[in-house]
């Protein structure tokens, strides 16, 4: 990553800046989830539960792009690091609806503001404001979305 540093020439397809800028992203927030003792796989994981608690096993997964062993065995160890607990789904008494304790809740909490800062510098750099940026990607993850089905 260091070794580029001017981009200005460079003729890229926007994959590669994609890929670019969510390698330097995994760079930065990588410190915060070592820290907390997490991986970056768990930290998609519990950053979905957080965004959605009490969702299904399965449907975080999915959400992720993770599969389904993968996933428990990443939930497995959240769950022994007290950071989600499981409950029982009433409405389908084989799968489980995963929430965060106390504990798991501040250290989502607290790496989101280092997210926050990470979108906020990016930002600044590019002069744009984040609302703005976030409609961008959001057309073009939707554009992406289309062509895929």
């Amino acid at each position: 990553m260091k070794n580029i540093k001017n981009m200005e020439n460079l003729n890229y397809y926007l994959n590669c800046y994609l890929l670019i800028l969510n390698k330097s992203h995994q760079t930065f927030i990588n410190p915060y989830l070592k820290e907390n003792g997490l991986s970056y796989q768990q930290y998609e994981l519990i950053l979905h539960i957080y965004m959605d608690e009490g969702s299904i096993q399965g449907n975080i997964a999915s959400a992720c792009g993770t599969d389904k062993c993968g996933a428990s065995r990443a939930l497995r160890i959240l769950e022994d690091k007290e950071l989600i607990i499981k409950k029982i789904d009433e409405t389908n008494r084989r799968s489980y609806k995963i929430f965060l304790t106390e504990k798991g809740r501040d250290i989502v909490e607290n790496i989101i503001e280092k997210e926050r800062y990470w979108e906020d510098s990016i930002c600044q750099k590019m002069d744009i404001k984040k609302e703005k940026l976030f409609k961008i990607l959001n057309k073009a993850c939707m554009g992406s979305i289309d062509l895929t089905e």
